[in-house]
């Protein structure tokens, strides 16, 4: 088999604060400085969810629970303030950006 296994938390909450906080509904298991999309959060969605903005963009994390964590810019390091954003509704996911890819070919 080859290809990327995929580390996906559902969304259970966005603050609107300095610095914005996601909480997901179980352990997501991520680690300080680990890179996530948010997905799913657009207004085009059937349901509006809130936080746009944030939206499929690459975000740097700090973990601050088991179950929650909050954003940085990936370039600048600043965090995230989601104050003037719409505030978060429901759903959306959390997907972790691998930096690392293993090849799994023929042989293995």
């Amino acid at each position: 088999m080859s290809g990327q296994i995929p580390h996906r938390s559902d969304i259970l909450a966005i603050t609107n604060a300095l610095p914005c906080e996601v909480t997901t509904t179980e352990e997501h298991g991520y680690s300080t400085n680990d890179f996530v999309r948010l997905t799913d959060l657009n207004g085009a969605m059937p349901v509006p969810r809130g936080q746009d903005p944030l939206n499929n963009y690459r975000w740097q994390i700090t973990v601050t629970d088991v179950d929650k964590f909050t954003l940085k810019y990936p370039i600048t390091h600043l965090p995230v303030d989601s104050s003037q954003f719409t505030p978060y509704v429901t759903g959306g996911y959390c997907n972790l950006i691998e930096n690392d890819f293993y090849y799994h070919g023929e042989d293995d």
